[in-house]
């Protein structure tokens, strides 16, 4: 199909399906939509689509994308990952370092692991695949919308209390208190949940978080940090919530199919916790325990350091309890078996430095 077709196509689409969706402005104005593409056809048919909801900006290009950025209010970004002047992941990154609150919607004609991994790595917040399915792009916006006004919510809010400085740290103090008290209630909450469908998840989450938590402390982690890996590991079998009982109580090896429904919990993890805020730091952690240091693991298959530091550790500490503890196992593992087992594939599965610091501080000992 000819570029001049495609536009045509894409154009129609848009329009006969009638974009009429919920109000999603922000409180006093309509959201600000930039849209840096180089292709004409997209933009305006963004532009002509969007109108009603959004006040809506085109920049063919990263010099016109970047003017609109420092003269406007932006709230969100529909970037183009093949633009001709610039590579829009590297665009991409440059504005988040620059708006950090700014959400940013990768658009693409096409879509490959590869390029949502790296989109997502820098920052993104969602993706899009020309061309453009209504309800999607009216579901990403919303979405997208929603996430910017949670993350500027409590510091507007903050900002508004600036002429007292005391006053101020003891909101914030009290912010971050009633955060974590209800990050626990929450966790609590859920883990309950989970304790009633299937009592070993329970306490393995509890001997993961304990061992997450060892591995942390001989390797340095602050203690901020220190407090999100515990609601990570806590939290990190969320999703079997969303995965049958009988999958999950089976003491017989899995199916191929059943397996394929296992390796969904990271997933449906991060699908119940998105909507709580206070918990959002937990997700690439739970999103990503299971992938492996070579690359081979689920749901992304990141590799080496792209996998989140907090994930690693996770990785690490709950192969080890699987291995020591799990109720499929006729013999769980003696420790000097486990650290062999972790040994072997240090570099593979796990990252070398995490099992180095597992075996050398003899941790496994204290699990």
């Amino acid at each position: 199909m000819s570029s001049r077709l495609t536009c045509i196509a894409l154009h129609v689409s848009l329009y006969y399906t009638g974009f009429t969706g919920d109000n999603v402005a922000l409180k006093n104005r309509k959201p600000n939509v930039l849209v840096i593409d180089d292709a004409y056809c997209v933009r305006q048919s963004l532009q002509f689509i969007l109108r009603d909801t959004c006040n809506v900006l085109l920049a063919p290009g990263a010099l016109e994308g970047q003017f609109f950025l420092s003269t406007h209010q932006i709230d969100i970004v529909l970037l183009d990952i093949r633009l001709r002047s610039t590579d829009g992941i590297r665009l991409l990154s440059e504005i988040k370092q620059t708006y950090p609150y700014i959400e940013i919607i990768m658009i693409t004609a096409h879509a490959s692991l590869e390029t949502i991994r790296k989109a997502i790595r820098f920052g993104a917040c969602d993706y899009l695949i020309k061309p453009f399915d209504k309800n999607e792009l009216m579901s990403v916006i919303k979405n997208a919308l929603i996430q910017r006004e949670h993350a500027l919510g409590i510091k507007n809010e903050l900002d508004m209390l600036n002429e007292s400085t005391l006053y101020l740290e003891h909101l914030i103090r009290n912010a971050e208190d009633t955060m974590m008290n209800s990050s626990k209630n929450n966790m609590t909450a859920m883990l309950l949940n989970i304790d009633s469908r299937d009592g070993y998840t329970w306490s393995h989450a509890k001997r993961v978080t304990k061992l997450s938590l060892l591995i942390a402390e001989k390797m340095g982690v602050t203690d901020e940090q220190t407090q999100w890996l515990k609601c990570s590991a806590s939290l990190h079998d969320i999703g079997k919530l969303h995965i049958d009982t009988d999958i999950l109580k089976k003491e017989s090896k899995l199916t191929d199919h059943e397996y394929e429904i296992m390796k969904r919990h990271p997933e449906e993890g991060v699908k119940i916790i998105r909507p709580l805020p206070f918990l959002k730091i937990a997700v690439p952690a739970i999103r990503h325990h299971h992938e492996r240091y070579d690359g081979q693991g689920y749901p992304f298959g990141l590799q080496g350091k792209e996998i989140p530091f907090k994930a690693r550790i996770l990785a690490v500490a709950d192969a080890v309890d699987s291995m020591m503890n799990s109720p499929v196992r006729q013999n769980p593992c003696a420790v000097e078996r486990v650290e062999r087992e972790l040994q072997g594939n240090s570099g593979s599965q796990f990252d070398p430095e995490i099992v180095d610091v597992v075996i050398r501080c003899k941790l496994l000992s204290f699990f």
